[in-house]
């Protein structure tokens, strides 16, 4: 993703929907994850996608993917994973208005852990496509002499 909005209130959805269960979502860019003991939230910046909606339109329009991956130690549980990955799945199922101005979730994709993993987590992973609209507002000329 490259708007900050997006990343703001994917960050902020994903934090409220793990709140409950004490596990925190950690920012990729920022925290380190190898001091984790509990199970975590990585929230990963995607790539996305961006363009005009058309030639000489001031409005431009972002897709991209959200990225969640939920880490559970070994022994967790598959249920209890899948619980709180439902939890942050449904924090991007939102009605009409509750979003920022022009960004929508439109859907999800789930990756299963990989039953060949080795080490003391396993990973389940959440992807939550979305859309975001912006405009730009023409900028007066300056002439430069």
């Amino acid at each position: 993703m490259t708007s900050p909005v997006v990343w703001m209130d994917g960050f902020q959805r994903a934090s409220a929907a793990m709140a409950p269960f004490g596990i925190p979502v950690l920012d990729a860019m920022a925290q380190a994850t190898e001091d984790q003991q509990h199970p975590w939230v990585l929230f990963e910046v995607a790539s996305a996608d961006g363009d005009r909606l058309g030639v000489g339109e001031i409005v431009d329009e972002e897709t991209g993917q959200i990225w969640l991956h939920l880490f559970v130690p070994r022994g967790y549980g598959a249920l209890p994973a899948l619980e709180r990955r439902k939890a942050l799945s449904v924090a991007f199922r939102v009605p009409d208005g509750a979003a920022p101005e022009g960004l929508y979730y439109d859907g999800k994709s789930y990756d299963p852990p990989d039953s060949d993993q080795t080490g003391n987590w396993v990973r389940f992973s959440l992807a939550v496509t979305y859309r975001y609209q912006d405009v730009v507002l023409p900028q007066p000329f300056i002439e430069f002499l």
